[in-house]
């Protein structure tokens, strides 16, 4: 399945955007601080955007921001904080790699596809000067047994040095160059350690194209718009990068991401800020207090759907509880009286805290081998209030807000600090370009 994948990847490409350079690659768009931002940059960057790109002249700023907060956050971190290692992330190196020669592929896939097709034979391995495969032996000493259980798949120092010295292509583009098993290995996340430890030598041979293709693509690029160019686009993509580490770092953008400077500057909240900021935000701390709700129990799930057809039609749903419930208060309209919200709620509580008006049918949760019932709720009155000032919800909540506005606060005076020390040149056919 996976030997005309490469192939494919180039021959889809055909109809991908196709990229407009009307200007030499080493254009200048801007100098900050005395080094060049070329044009080839901006103009990628700004397609590759969203739906709707950004002008020119925004493109330009953001990039400009990006490379103003990279170069600060190199200066302020190590790589290995801004881009923490991962057992399902691809190394760094890679990472860029692999996007630098797949934005190349979506923005000149055409002439892309035109020069491997202008190659002997229409295709990549024209430019194969030697294919190794490689040896049980050469598995065994790198990998170790098939059988062997590994908890996680990272060669030792030895294992290394060892598969780089192990050709597996050799190959001609503007210079000769070889792919070694290190260079493979070095290129997977943890699924593709997983599966060079199986010794799946398809997938092997797979990863050997999808790395050569994207040699062949940055190689493509570097003869036709120049290494200096190529280097700066890859430049802007380690920027920006860069940039929303730091971002990370801070806590601003994905607040799924834990973030450690977030998380300290909630630990210093002051209980006068979180009183402050709860009389300030009052209704974001507005909660259900009690329900006033009835309910219908069944033992079969076709006839609880029944049952939900014929109330949404306007049946009365105590009478409905009457006939049908198997409940000790169908007698009372399966009524449930008020529930508040206090103590630990049964599951049934639970759920009718979550609705609003008419439920669909639940079933209880309940082991394989006991006799499962289905509940319908219905929750006729919902009184709300707020939830006490000095409650720990309310503590973690605020204090979460506050360290996340005094984040953003820092992180804008560290960009408009940048902006202000910053010299920066733009060529005038951009435009006017806003800084803030």
């Amino acid at each position: 399945m996976f030997k005309h994948i490469v192939w494919l990847m180039l021959a889809l490409i055909s109809s991908s955007p196709h990229a407009q350079i009307n200007y030499p690659p080493s254009h200048i768009a801007a100098k900050l601080n005395g080094e060049a931002l070329l044009q080839f940059s901006l103009s990628n960057m700004q397609q590759l955007g969203s739906d709707k790109p950004l002008s020119a002249a925004d493109q330009l700023a953001q990039m400009l921001r990006q490379r103003l907060l990279a170069v600060e956050a190199r200066r302020l971190y190590p790589p290995e904080t801004l881009h923490p290692a991962s057992r399902i992330a691809f190394a760094r190196d890679t990472a860029i790699e692999d996007r630098l020669a797949s934005s190349l592929r979506a923005l000149y896939g055409k002439e892309i596809e035109q020069s491997v097709k202008a190659l002997p034979g229409s295709t990549l391995k024209s430019l194969y000067i030697e294919e190794n495969t490689l040896t049980a032996a050469q598995q065994l000493a790198v990998f170790g047994s098939k059988q062997q259980i590994s908890l996680e798949y990272a060669l030792n120092p030895e294992q290394i040095n060892q598969a780089k010295e192990i050709t597996l292509l050799r190959y001609q583009l503007a210079n000769k160059g070889s792919l070694t098993l290190y260079d493979i290995y070095h290129r997977q996340n943890v699924q593709g350690r997983i599966e060079l430890y199986a010794k799946n030598q398809e997938y092997l041979n797979q990863q050997i194209q999808i790395a050569f293709a994207n040699l062949f693509t940055i190689d493509w690029a570097n003869k036709k718009f120049g290494t200096a160019a190529v280097n700066d686009y890859r430049r802007s993509l380690k920027d920006q990068e860069d940039a929303e580490a730091l971002m990370k770092i801070y806590g601003i953008g994905d607040q799924h991401d834990r973030s450690e400077h977030l998380e300290q500057l909630a630990k210093k909240t002051s209980p006068a800020e979180i009183a402050d900021y709860y009389r300030k935000h009052k209704n974001e701390f507005k909660r259900i207090a009690k329900v006033k709700a009835r309910h219908i129990r069944v033992n079969n799930e076709a006839l609880a759907k029944t049952l939900i057809l014929q109330l949404k039609l306007g049946e009365d749903f105590a009478g409905i509880a009457r006939q049908h419930s198997m409940a000790s208060d169908a007698d009372k309209g399966g009524d449930l009286g008020w529930i508040t919200h206090q103590g630990t709620l049964n599951w049934v509580e639970q759920i009718a805290f979550s609705q609003t008006e008419l439920s669909q049918a639940f079933r209880a949760p309940v082991g394989p081998d006991e006799k499962a019932t289905w509940e319908i709720i219905k929750v006729e009155q919902r009184i709300e209030d707020y939830q006490a000032a000095d409650s720990e919800s309310v503590r973690y909540a605020a204090s979460a807000q506050i360290a996340l506005q005094k984040s953003r606060a820092q992180f804008k005076r560290l960009l408009d600090q940048q902006w202000q020390h910053a010299k920066i040149e733009v060529n005038p056919s951009i435009g006017k370009i806003r800084l803030n």
